[in-house]
C-alpha cells in the first residue's frame, strides 16, 4: 500500500466552514509547540489536576472496600470494552481512509482506545481472555508505530542533553528512528497494517461480548451484536469529542484541531446516535409485535421493571442528546460538542448496567453508592493516566500535521536554512519540498554513473521513495505468516484441550473457536508486523545521514567512491536546475568550501 498523500487545497476553500488547519501553522512552529510544550516543565494545574484524578481513585477503591465490594465491576468491562473498540475502530478507519483531517484527533482516539483497553482489562472477565487480549494488543501496536517520527523529534531536540533521564528515554524509544525513504514506507505500512488489525480485534471482541450476553440470558438477538458496534462507535466518538474539546482549549491547539474537526465530530456522533436509536426501537418494537412471551416480558422489564433506570438513562442521557446535532450552531459549539460527548460516552454505559448480572446484596444507599465509585473510581484511572501520556508524548501527531500543513499551506515550508555543521560522509543537498528532493534524484540518476541516493524528511515520503525505487514487501508477507501462525496455535491448543464448556456449548462451536481464533491472528500478525518493523530500524544510522539542524528538511544525500564524483561538477548541476524542478536550498559536502545556502 501506498503512503496516503493529502490533496493540496487551500485554506481559503474551507469544508464544513472551517480550514483542516489554521493557515497560518507552518512545519516549524508546529514542531516547536507540540514538542516545545511537553518539553517544559509541569505547569500546577497539571500537579493539581493528576492529584485530584489519584484521590478519586483512591477514595473510591477505599469505599468499595469498606461496602465489601469489588472496586471494578462486569458493567464497566462492557462499556470500557466499548469505548476501547470505538475508539480503535474510528482510529483505524481515518487510518485506512487517509483523509487529511485524520491527524488532528488520530492521536487522541489511539490513546483513547489505548487506556479504554487497559482498564477493561482490569475488570472481570465479560469476555474471552484471547478477544480482549487482541484488543489490548491492537491498542498498544498501533500506538507505538505511530509514535515513532515523533518520538525521533523529542530525542533530537534533547540531543544537547544526554545525560537527562528523558533523553535517554526517549533515544531508547525512538528505536534508531532517522526518517529515511524507507523507514518512512515501512512505517506507512506497518501503521495502516495495524488498523486494518485493530478494527478486526475491535469488532472480536463486541461480537463475543455480545455472545456472552445472549449465553447469559439464554436468548440471541441478532440486532444485539450491531447495537454494540454502533454504540462502540458513538461512545468513542463521544469520548474523542470531549477529549478535543478539553485539549484543544488547555494546550492551545486552535490551529491543528480546528472548527472542522467540531464539526466532523458532531456529524459522527449524530449520524452513530440515530443508528444506535434505530436498534433500540427495532428491537422494542419488534419484540412487541411479533415476540414471544418471554421477549414480551423482557420488554416489559426494560420499560417498566427492574431495567427501567437503567434504560431511560441510556436513552435521556445515551442516545437523545446526539439529536441536538442537527443543530449546526450545536454541533460548530466547541463547549456544547465537548459536554454532549462526555455526556452520551457516558450514558452509554447504561446498558451495558441492563445486561450486567444484579447484585443480590445490593441495597439503598449502599447500592447508589458502589454504582458511583465502580463508575468514577476507573474514571478517575483514566484521567491519570491521560495525564501522564500528554506530559510524555505529543496529544496531536507531529509528523501528520507538518504534513497536512506542508500539503495546504504555501508557507509552511522554510525559506531559509540556519547554519549547521554538515557531514563529512558525503555530500547532500538540502530542500524545502519532498517534490523538490524527488526531482532532483531523477535528475542525478540518469547519470553515466549514478551516485548512491538517500532521501530523509521531517514528514513521510512516498514520491522521493518512487523516485529512488525503494519497495518493502517483508511486512505484508510476516503479518499474514504471523496472523496465520497466530490462529493455528490457538486452533491446536483448542484441539489438545477439546471438551465440553459452559454446559451446552462445546469447545468447537463457532462461538467459543472463530471469534477467538480471529483475535489471535491480529495478535501473530501484530507481531509479524512489529518484526518487519524492527528490522528496518535495526540498521542504526546509515552512512552520510543528514547532519544536527536539518531535522524540519528535506534532504538528498549523495555517496559516491572517493573520486567518482566532482563536486563543483555537482553543485553546478543541482543549482542549474530551475526552482521548479528541484533547485536545493543548500549544498554540504566534501571539497565544497562551505555549504551554499
Amino acid at each position: 500500500m501506498a503512503a496516503p498523500s493529502f490533496p493540496a487545497a487551500s485554506p481559503a476553500d474551507p469544508l464544513y466552514g472551517a480550514p483542516v488547519i489554521d493557515p497560518g501553522e507552518t512545519s516549524a512552529a508546529i514542531g516547536d509547540r507540540l514538542a516545545g510544550g511537553l518539553l517544559a516543565p509541569a505547569g500546577r494545574g497539571w500537579r493539581i489536576a493528576a492529584a485530584g484524578a489519584a484521590a478519586l481513585s483512591l477514595a473510591c477503591a477505599g469505599l468499595q472496600w469498606a461496602l465489601s465490594r469489588s472496586f471494578l465491576d462486569e458493567a464497566g468491562a462492557g462499556w470500557w470494552i466499548g469505548l476501547a473498540a470505538g475508539c480503535l475502530m474510528i482510529s483505524g478507519l481515518l487510518l485506512l481512509a487517509g483523509v487529511a483531517w485524520g491527524c488532528g484527533i488520530g492521536r487522541l482516539t489511539q490513546t483513547a482506545a489505548l487506556l479504554c483497553a487497559a482498564l477493561a482489562a482490569l475488570h472481570p472477565g465479560a469476555v474471552d481472555p484471547m478477544t480482549l487480549a487482541g484488543l489490548l494488543a491492537a491498542s498498544l501496536g498501533l500506538w507505538t508505530v505511530a509514535l515513532l517520527p515523533d518520538l525521533a523529534v523529542l530525542r533530537d531536540r534533547l540531543a544537547g542533553q544526554p545525560g537527562t533521564l528523558r533523553a535517554r528515554l526517549y533515544r531508547l524509544a525512538a528505536a534508531g528512528w532517522h526518517g529515511s525513504a524507507l523507514q518512512w514506507l515501512v512505517w506507512g505500512r506497518a501503521s495502516r497494517g495495524l488498523a486494518l488489525l485493530g478494527i478486526v480485534a475491535a469488532v472480536a471482541v463486541l461480537t463475543d461480548l455480545a455472545l456472552s450476553v445472549a449465553l447469559r440470558f439464554d436468548r440471541h438477538d441478532t440486532l444485539r451484536p450491531v447495537a454494540l458496534v454502533v454504540e462502540a462507535v458513538l461512545s468513542g466518538a463521544g469520548l474523542t469529542a470531549a477529549l478535543a474539546v478539553a485539549l484543544r482549549r488547555i494546550l492551545g491547539l486552535d490551529g491543528l484541531v480546528t472548527g472542522r474537526h467540531l464539526d466532523i465530530l458532531g456529524r459522527l456522533i449524530l449520524a452513530f446516535g440515530l443508528a444506535a436509536l434505530y436498534c433500540h426501537v427495532t428491537e422494542s418494537v419488534t419484540a412487541l409485535l411479533y415476540g414471544d412471551a418471554a421477549e414480551r416480558t423482557a420488554l416489559s422489564e426494560k420499560l417498566l421493571g427492574d431495567e427501567a433506570p437503567a434504560f431511560r438513562t441510556l436513552m435521556i442521557a445515551g442516545l437523545l442528546p446526539t439529536q441536538l446535532f442537527w443543530i449546526g450552531a450545536v454541533r460548530r459549539n466547541a463547549p456544547a460538542l465537548g459536554l454532549i460527548g462526555a455526556v452520551v460516552a457516558a450514558g452509554l454505559r447504561a446498558d451495558h448496567g441492563a445486561v450486567a448480572p444484579a447484585d443480590a446484596t445490593a441495597n439503598g444507599l449502599a447500592d447508589v453508592l458502589t454504582g458511583a465509585a465502580a463508575f468514577l473510581g476507573p474514571l478517575g484511572l483514566f484521567v491519570l493516566g491521560l495525564l501522564l501520556i500528554v506530559r510524555l508524548v505529543p496529544p496531536v501527531s507531529i509528523a501528520e500535521t507538518r504534513q497536512l500543513a506542508l500539503a495546504v499551506n504555501v508557507r509552511a515550508a522554510p525559506d531559509m536554512l540556519e547554519r549547521f555543521a554538515p557531514s563529512r560522509a558525503g555530500f547532500g543537498a538540502v530542500f524545502t519540498s519532498e517534490a523538490g528532493l524527488a526531482e532532483a534524484a531523477r535528475g542525478l540518476s540518469v547519470l553515466d554513473r549514478p551516485p548512491r541516493l538517500d532521501a530523509f524528511g521531517p514528514v513521510p515520503l512516498p514520491e522521493a521513495a518512487a523516485a529512488l525505487h525503494r519497495d518493502e514487501r517483508a511486512l505484508s508477507r510476516l503479518a499474514l505468516l504471523g496472523a496465520v501462525l497466530g490462529a493455528g496455535l490457538f486452533l491446536a491448543v483448542q484441539g489438545a484441550m477439546a471438551g465440553p464448556r459452559d454446559g451446552a456449548v462445546a469447545a468447537f462451536s463457532w462461538a467459543m473457536l472463530t471469534i477467538p481464533a480471529c483475535s489471535a491472528a491480529v495478535l501473530g500478525g501484530g507481531f509479524g508486523i512489529a518484526t518487519a518493523l524492527a528490522l528496518a530500524l535495526r540498521t542504526g544510522r546509515p552512512e552520510g545521514a543528514p547532519p544536527a539542524g536539518l531535522g524540519g528538511y528535506f534532504v538528498l544525500t549523495i555517496l559516491s567512491p572517493v573520486g567518482a564524483l566532482d563536486p563543483a561538477a555537482l553543485a553546478r548541476r543541482l543549482h542549474g536546475l530551475p526552482p521548479s524542478a528541484g533547485r536545493p536550498l543548500a549544498i554540504y559536502g566534501p571539497g565544497l568550501s562551505e555549504a551554499r545556502r
